[in-house]
């Protein structure tokens, strides 16, 4: 096989090309047409010209955003690439888009499916409707081992109207294949990147398929101004194409460009980013993409090609100008090259057998019908020697100094995160040790309010014993009397049993959630305290009125209004409050489970509201505050229960506050 590329300019041109070539009198020819041309009857008048000259040519076409002919890349020109093989047959396809890239590729492939297999698959797609990655995995499900190369067609970086064509039909909105089927065709692809990551890694918060509205919760196109300045937001997708996402999968970095901005700030990429998705902003390092050039270059099954055909991305030539020429010359010294720049490449891993959709990538297909090595002594490029001008060498220093900065960019940044994880370990050690000692002080307290609460019944069966001998001394105890005062005595006894059933319950550790209300743990803390506050004529006002259920850890929560009942004890003994109240309530409002404790104790001064918080901080005048018990309460309830404690003053005194969800709860039902 051998390909002839032609620089078309005019009909005679062609004409006189075709005649000298002898074009006419080959049998399987495919004439591959890359133009910058995005106009219709100027396609369809080249089509006809063309099958008037050879009737029987198979012909595949796309609109760029700048052709190669040659080795070399040019713009706004129509480059005609004339392939002709001796073993290999031609069919080519074209099918209408449809309302899914899906459904257009099955459309395509429905058309020859069934038949012999063909080796490689040349595939132009509009580069602005369809979704590339989605289309590609079709043609993955059909065959593993067929090879597809081409890509999303373009149109000069308009993002406007792309075409894709065949000798027979011409699409806005479509996609076209050449398929090749021989048994002696030799193929090879290659792919040369070079993008690299940069700056910060972010969440992809909300996308569908290839749309992305939102990357760490602000709008995709407010992301692009953030980081990389509103001139890019402003004249995004034109220059996004050089700063894809790059995003992580499966240890691989894939590039996705940005091909169409929307109204609600979100961007259309031409392939896949999905939800969750951890991307960052990626750019071109001029070292890299020529350590891949060289590579490329010197396989050596490239060296043994009879045609090469290029399909890269047009964020390259943006990128190097006319340094691009660079990479495609010393392809041009093995044999000639054609191709054109796209939104979007398609790719075979050959490895993997998968096929994948890129970007910013330089994609080679290299097609040979001879088995045998070519006998040529091929010139060895350097391409770093050729190039050390003066813009390649600023290029290359800012490519190092940005590749370079990043690279300890995220070496540091992994070292504070394992230094963060250290820290969060030794704070939650703290915590819990902190727990502890509340916990230690809070049974120290409330064993004082036991023995509080079990004076009076003991003093009540004490009388009864006392009542019951005395009776017997003087001979008056009847068996009515006897039962009756022994079944007071059983009664008072099971009160201080439950006590002490209440107070083990109180400190027993829950890991699980459990159902729950507010109700149920205020009546819970108040059977052991409720005595202990009212002795010191201090009025308790409870106004419970939701009881709808939650899923929480009511043992910790009870700690918590223990400790806030506690505290508003306290501040009643040292403000010297002539008639003093506890008010508590509970309610629901806007999705959230409230309780609040209230007291007419003076408040909290304001310039201590939130130093409360604070571990080891205590108002208490005397000695006897550990500082614990509202750390250990806000820790509980916002770090355990995913709620929020604050106090806020009201008239009389203060008002804690302590707020559930009642979202996440009924989630977790």
């Amino acid at each position: 096989m051998y390909t002839l590329n032609l620089h078309y300019t005019s009909p005679e041109t062609l004409k006189v090309f075709v005649k000298e070539k002898n074009l006419q009198k080959e049998k399987n020819i495919l004439l591959q047409i890359f133009t910058a041309q995005n106009n219709i009857e100027y396609i369809k008048d080249l089509i006809d010209t063309v099958k008037i000259l050879i009737p029987h040519i198979k012909i595949v076409g796309a609109t760029t955003s700048g052709e190669i002919i040659e080795g070399k890349a040019q713009i706004d020109t129509t480059v005609l690439a004339f392939s002709v093989f001796e073993k290999t047959t031609i069919e080519t396809h074209a099918v209408m888009g449809e309302n899914s890239s899906k459904k257009t590729a099955e459309s395509l492939i429905k058309q020859f499916s069934g038949k012999r297999n063909p080796k490689v698959a040349i595939t132009f797609v509009d580069g602005l409707y369809s979704n590339g990655e989605i289309f590609m995995d079709v043609f993955d499900a059909y065959d593993h081992n067929l090879v597809v190369a081409g890509g999303l067609a373009g149109d000069n970086a308009q993002f406007q109207k792309t075409v894709v064509f065949t000798e027979k039909e011409i699409f806005i909105h479509g996609a076209v294949t050449a398929l090749l089927y021989s048994e002696s065709l030799q193929v090879v692809t290659k792919a040369s990147f070079g993008w690299e990551s940069v700056g910060k890694v972010m969440t992809v918060t909300r996308a569908q398929k290839n749309i992305v509205y939102a990357i760490d919760n602000q709008r995709t196109v407010e992301i692009y101004g953030k980081y990389l300045g509103e001139d890019i937001a402003k004249n995004l997708p034109q220059v996004g194409v050089e700063f894809p996402l790059i995003v992580k999968r499966d240890g691989m970095e894939i590039p996705r460009a940005p091909l169409r901005k929307n109204s609600d700030g979100s961007l259309v990429f031409a392939g896949n980013i999905n939800e969750g998705e951890r991307v960052s902003f990626g750019y071109g390092n001029l070292q890299a993409i020529l350590h891949y050039g060289q590579q490329v270059y010197d396989d050596v099954e490239i060296q043994n090609s009879e045609s090469i055909f290029v399909y890269s991305c047009m964020a390259r030539v943006q990128l190097l100008g006319e340094s691009i020429n660079e990479e495609l010359l010393p392809l041009q010294s093995i044999c000639p090259v054609s191709g054109f720049f796209t939104y979007g490449e398609f790719f075979v891993n050959s490895p993997m057998h998968k096929h994948e959709l890129l970007n910013e990538t330089m994609t080679v297909l290299a097609l040979s019908e001879c088995k045998t090595s070519k006998d040529l002594s091929l010139p060895r490029y350097d391409y770093f020697k050729r190039s050390k001008g003066e813009q390649s060498l600023t290029l290359k220093a800012l490519s190092h100094l940005v590749s370079q900065t990043s690279k300890e960019l995220e070496e540091f940044n992994t070292v504070l995160k394992e230094r963060v994880r250290e820290e969060v370990i030794k704070n939650n050690r703290k915590d819990r040790v902190l727990l502890q000692q509340t916990k230690l002080a809070q049974m120290g307290e409330m064993i004082s309010m036991i023995a509080h609460q079990w004076r009076q019944p003991l003093s009540s069966i004490s009388t009864l014993s006392q009542t019951i001998n005395l009776r017997v001394s003087m001979g008056v105890l009847d068996e009515e009397t006897v039962l009756r005062l022994s079944d007071t005595i059983t009664d008072t006894a099971m009160h201080l049993s439950q006590t002490i059933d209440d107070f083990r319950e109180f400190f027993k550790p829950r890991k699980e959630k459990r159902e729950t209300s507010f109700t149920e743990i205020v009546e819970s803390v108040l059977s052991i305290i409720e005595n202990s506050i009212t002795t010191k004529n201090i009025k308790i006002v409870k106004e419970l009125h939701n009881t709808e259920k939650f899923n929480s850890y009511p043992n910790e929560i009870k700690q918590v209004v223990l400790n806030l009942l506690k505290n508003a004890q306290d501040a009643f003994l040292e403000a010297e409050v002539a008639e003093p109240y506890i008010l508590i309530r509970n309610y629901q409002e806007n999705e959230k489970h409230i309780l609040e404790i209230c007291d007419n104790a003076g408040g909290v001064p304001e310039a201590l509201k939130e130093k409360i918080f604070e571990p080891y901080f205590s108002t208490k005048k005397k000695k006897d505050g550990t500082g614990l018990g509202l750390y250990m309460s806000k820790t509980i309830i916002e770090e355990h229960c995913n709620g929020k404690l604050c106090v806020e003053n009201c008239k009389d005194g203060a008002a804690f506050r302590i707020e559930l969800p009642v979202l996440l709860e009924k989630e977790n039902r």
